[in-house]
């Protein structure tokens, strides 16, 4: 692979030395399967949108009723999410896991079988599944919570088992040198090539997407200006210019062929302006959309206090709002409902005590970027500490998705020696090489990419790179590095 040698990516470029097994990221790699990050992701979906991911298979999870440890019924996606959350495991890879071992995600008409052993745990290569000594792991809910916990004993605890990372094997006549613990963990659960490939194809094919979560898309064969949002995997249709405006800064707009954006399966459109208020077609209830989620309004006393019109209301299908994701309701103790900049009137600093209040929760406002970035034209009002205290404290706020950044710190560099055909040669090797790291930023997190080839080849631009203070980087945790696909 070529690497392009400008100032963003050079160093870059030796992550090769580091991630090997990103070098060609749509060819399975028996040494890399799935990253940590990746396997971890508990958050990655909500029950509704597990709900929707298994109404677009040909499987029957969507509605399967299953019990949990207590005998209390749980739909498979209920079941998917709580598990996904006590263990701290991907729910993307617990489905997948289900289809690998019972293919559970597409077979129209599964046997109870399939349902009973959903992830094959507890049944070895050479094991019975009607043999009795197995049958406290029988039953979908069972399986996958065991199979979940054993896969979070695995990322904490690899030492203890067969196959480590940084290890080689000889797995089905292959040397394969393990390269990181999520992968040694899916060959102790599977030891064979096969298995672990079957695996990978169906990773692929179900979630590895090029983009990442918050990238605008739009066609670049076609006469067309739709403009789609990645989210959870799917596409999403921005259904006008004005929504656009409202909620998203066109300059990250990348063109890209059709036949790849239809790679991912359809989901909700992006219908309303921020704050819209939308009326319930069956009930008749008001609510406010508020990124993305739906706010009750308490009462038509609230709704005047807010000091909308009756002109600034939206009908909408129940259908379209069941779509959304439930926020608080807004009563007449609700405060900012549409979201306010709020400071300590004691803080001395410019940023100390500074706070974005929304929905009854308080982000931290940490850097003069991150506040530009998310909040500009807003006015900070000074409140006593007391006021604050009323509020519980979320994540702190970080820069909006898709913005491409880079530290603003300068590269430093030494001189080494390489012998090259018994000469020495001088050269210039960077010490600080994550201050010429280029991210994106999505889901709040700061994704690295791999070079510059896979950052041109995924349309990204360089003139939209922001130099960004090391301050603020530091803030934003690093998610998983993007090879493109």
């Amino acid at each position: 692979m070529r690497f392009k040698r400008s100032s963003l990516f050079f160093a870059l470029g030796l992550i090769l030395f580091i991630w090997p097994h990103f070098a060609q990221a749509a060819v399975f790699d028996p040494a890399y399967l799935i990253s940590d990050a990746e396997i971890t992701d508990y958050n990655s979906m909500t029950t509704n949108d597990i709900q929707q991911f298994l109404s677009k298979r040909n499987g029957t999870l969507e509605n399967y009723l299953t019990f949990d440890k207590s005998g209390v019924p749980k739909t498979a996606p209920q079941a998917f999410f709580e598990i996904s959350q006590l263990w701290q495991i991907n729910p993307k890879y617990l489905m997948v896991l289900t289809q690998k071992e019972q293919s559970l995600l597409e077979d129209p008409s599964p046997s109870q079988k399939q349902y009973d052993w959903a992830t094959g745990y507890g049944i070895c290569d050479n094991c019975s599944m009607d043999d009795p000594s197995l049958e406290r792991f029988r039953g979908f809910y069972r399986q996958v919570n065991s199979a979940a916990a054993q896969t979070r004993y695995y990322m904490d605890n690899i030492g203890e088992f067969n196959f480590k990372p940084g290890k080689t094997y000889n797995i089905d006549g292959t040397s394969v040198l393990i390269n990181n613990t999520a992968t040694a963990g899916l060959y102790n659960y599977t030891p064979h090539l096969h298995g672990n490939q079957n695996f990978w194809n169906l990773w692929t094919k179900y979630f590895g997407k090029s983009w990442p979560d918050g990238t605008l898309l739009t066609a670049l064969d076609s006469s067309s200006t739709d403009v789609y949002l990645i989210q959870n995997g799917l596409k999403r249709l921005i259904s006008s210019k004005s929504v656009l405006m409202s909620l998203y800064n066109p300059k990250y707009i990348i063109s890209a062929p059709m036949s790849d954006i239809n790679t991912y399966d359809d989901g909700v459109p992006v219908k309303y302006l921020n704050f819209s208020i939308l009326k319930s077609d069956a009930t008749g209830n008001l609510y406010m959309i508020v990124n993305d989620t739906k706010r009750k309004i308490e009462s038509a006393d609230v709704f005047k206090q807010m000091g909308f019109m009756q002109d600034d209301i939206v009908t909408s299908t129940e259908a379209d709002l069941l779509l959304y994701k439930d926020g608080s309701d807004i009563t007449s103790f609700t405060v900012y409902p549409t979201g306010a900049l709020i400071q300590d009137a004691a803080a001395k600093k410019p940023y100390q005590g500074l706070y974005y209040i929304n929905s009854g929760v308080k982000q931290p406002v940490l850097t003069k970027e991150i506040l530009d970035a998310n909040f500009s034209g807003m006015k900070i009002k000074k409140v006593p500490a007391g006021v604050l205290e009323n509020y519980m404290t979320g994540a702190n706020a970080v820069l909006p998705d898709g913005w491409l950044v880079k530290s603003k710190t300068l590269p430093k560099y030494k001189t080494v020696y390489v012998t090259i055909k018994k000469k020495k040669v001088a050269t210039k090797v960077q010490t600080n090489p994550e201050v010429s790291a280029v991210y994106v930023i999505s889901g709040g997190k700061k994704l690295p990419f791999l070079n510059g080839d896979v950052f041109a080849n995924m349309g990204y631009k360089s003139k939209n790179v922001r130099l960004i203070s090391d301050e603020t980087l530091n803030l934003i945790p690093t998610g998983a590095l993007l090879a493109g696909n």
